[in-house]
This record gives structure tokens, sequence and C-alpha cells, in this order.
């Protein structure tokens, strides 16, 4: 069972900032947009303002957090 559900706003958490291969991401806001069973990273993620390379990329749970209200507004 996943902590998200689709139409939650993340960003990356620290374990996610601390991966080299989230840097197109860091600072950005995601929408969960769905699930993929059975793979290594299951949650699919939009990301807004779209980045230049991989708009929706594919992530696992402790990668991600919620986004806090203030920082929606």
């Amino acid at each position: 069972m996943n902590k998200f559900k689709i139409g939650d706003l993340v960003t990356m958490s620290a374990a996610g900032q601390a991966r080299d291969q989230n840097y197109s991401v860091l600072g950005r806001t995601g929408i969960v947009m769905g699930y993929e069973a059975d793979v290594t990273w299951p949650i699919l993620v939009h990301w807004l303002p779209i980045p230049p390379r991989f708009p929706t990329t594919n992530f696992k749970e402790y990668e991600l957090k919620f986004v806090s209200k203030a920082r929606r507004a």
C-alpha cells in the first residue's frame, strides 16, 4: 500500500535529493499520475514546470514527500 494517491503534490525527499540521477527535478513540484505494479520504481510523477528532459518519471516511495501546504500557495 502506497502513502501517495493519484493527484497528490510531491517533491523530492532528502533521500531522493541525495541520488545523483534526480538532479533535473530538484526543487520542482510533481503530481502523482499513477502506479505501475511489479516494477522497481512504481510511482509515476509528472513534474512542473516541465523539465527539458523526462517530464514524467518513476520513483520509489522513499524518494518523494508531500508538498507542504505553505508551498502550494
